[in-house]
């Protein structure tokens, strides 16, 4: 415990790469189908999707692309696949959104429940220009349904709720909404991945935030580590200078906020982010496929024995 404290406050000054738990011996990644990420990208952030903002006709179209997909996995909906919730004011009108709600049940524990999430809306039309937001969030929305036909073929041993939040970029709404008026009770959750930003980094870096405040989350991310060619990172955690700590830039900061853990997957910022030129053809393919494999070997590490992480709670 001492040497994890000890690893944690070096850390406040500076990312570190995870440590691999498999030494020089390297296990297989997962296997991702990386056409099936960029097609999903491609529609997600086209200009007829208008920016994917909550409550317009962009954001629906995307609703609609996204459920079809559910729809087409076979995954359960637990009745119906969209969630609505009021996303706040606009003018003399109130927002409406949707969250996208999915269950893969477990094979041994029903009862405790993973929760992997990803934001779907971005940020709309603006001054006339489409914010098409390819890697904030079409890259997770990708990822994610990614992660579900990955569980759907290799049944878990811990119940997985797949959500695709909307509203994310409204302060969070969709998430906020989603654990006010919880389709499983809050006490299930063992612990939330949440996925933004994860089609393209110039180092191969992808940042794992969440480990510093629950060193107990570390050992998962090790083991990750290994099955993927992308770097591992910790930092941008509690502790951080402001601006650098992460902790409530995506839909984990309403997990945290409830004492939930959590493990936020995501790359620093680049130069189109929040910029109209955050376009399908700017993603990297191979860091991209490396980053959902991350992803799936994070979530199967957590599903192998969710144990260290409940007694977090």
């Amino acid at each position: 415990m001492l040497l994890a404290l000890l690893f944690a406050t070096a850390l406040q000054q500076s990312p570190a790469a995870i440590p691999a738990a498999c030494g020089r011996a390297r296990a297989t990644p997962p296997a991702v189908d990386g056409a099936q990420l960029m097609r999903d990208v491609r529609v997600l952030a086209a200009d007829s999707m208008e920016g994917r903002e909550v409550g317009r006709a962009g954001g629906e179209k995307a609703r609609r692309y996204i459920a079809g997909r559910i729809r087409g996995l076979g995954l359960d909906t637990l009745g119906t696949v969209a969630k609505p919730f009021d996303a706040g004011p606009r003018g003399d009108t109130v927002v409406k959104g949707a969250n996208l709600v999915a269950l893969v049940r477990g094979t041994v524990d029903t009862a405790s429940y993973l929760v992997v999430s990803a934001h779907y809306d971005h940020v709309g039309v603006r001054r006339g220009e489409v914010y098409n937001g390819a890697d904030d969030n079409a890259s997770g929305v990708a990822a994610l349904l990614a992660i579900a036909a990955h569980l759907e073929r290799q049944r878990p041993r811990h119940s997985v709720l797949l959500v695709w939040f909307d509203g994310e970029e409204s302060g969070l709404a969709g998430s906020g909404a989603f654990l006010r008026h919880p389709v499983v009770p809050r006490e299930a959750m063992a612990v939330n991945v949440n996925l933004d930003m994860v089609g393209r980094n110039e180092q191969g870096r992808l940042f794992a935030v969440g480990p510093l405040k629950r060193p107990a989350l570390a050992p998962y991310v090790r083991t990750a580590a290994c099955r993927t060619p992308v770097t591992l990172m910790l930092g941008h955690d509690k502790g951080w200078s402001p601006g650098e700590d992460w902790t409530n830039d995506s839909d984990h900061g309403a997990f945290d906020q409830l004492g939930i853990p959590f493990i936020y997957l995501g790359e620093e910022d680049h130069a189109d982010y929040h910029r109209p030129t955050d376009d399908a053809e700017r993603l990297q393919p191979a860091f991209f496929t490396g980053a959902v494999q991350a992803a799936i070997a994070l979530v199967e590490a957590l599903d192998a024995d969710l144990a260290p992480v409940l007694r977090t709670r």
